[in-house]
């Protein structure tokens, strides 16, 4: 009786054909999730920009003055009130603001009443249009817009940006004297 000890050739060569499966399987699906995770994290970082983005025009609207507004795309200029002053330094509350598309960069200028110091702020890169419009009851929804001090403030602002991935998102931003 001849009896057999251990795995033959044949079986070892099947299991590791099997075991070769699996792995490589087992290896695209981790690939897969992988590159789905990167892709998401990628538009979260998008979306969040983006949002950052909006959430500095609309708290800058928040405090905008009854000075003079002007709209000429692709620009916005206002003025705010409310500047925040931590250090406590004699100076104005009231800083001039200018919103511009620049080669695909949406940039925040800064100006404080008195001073000479104009400051940048990258807020959004990669966009491919921006879109501003102010309404007014009289007129609606227009793209051109220049105030004086007798005018009347707008009642709101549209901002429509195509960014990233993103093609249109539209926000409608109330100007203070409409808020409840």
């Amino acid at each position: 009786m001849n009896k057999q000890r251990g795995f033959t050739l044949l079986e070892l060569v099947i299991a590791l054909a099997i075991f070769a499966v699996l792995g490589l399987a087992s290896w695209g699906l981790f690939d897969s999730v992988v590159r789905v995770q990167r892709g998401a994290t990628a538009h979260e970082r998008e979306l969040r920009s983006l949002q950052r983005a909006v959430a500095v025009i609309e708290r800058d609207l928040l405090h905008v003055t009854a000075q003079p507004m002007v709209l000429a795309p692709p620009l916005l200029q206002f003025q705010r009130s409310h500047w925040r002053n931590p250090l406590d330094q004699p100076r104005s509350e009231l800083q001039a603001l200018t919103y511009r598309l620049d080669g695909g960069v949406l940039w925040r200028e800064s100006q404080g009443e008195g001073t000479e110091l104009v400051q940048r702020q990258k807020l959004l890169e990669g966009v491919r249009e921006l879109r501003w419009r102010l309404f007014d009851r009289q007129s609606g929804w227009v793209a051109h817009w220049s105030s004086g001090q007798d005018a009347k403030a707008p009642l709101a602002l549209e901002v429509q940006v195509s960014v990233g991935r993103f093609e249109s998102i539209r926000r409608v931003l109330p100007m203070p004297g409409e808020l409840p």
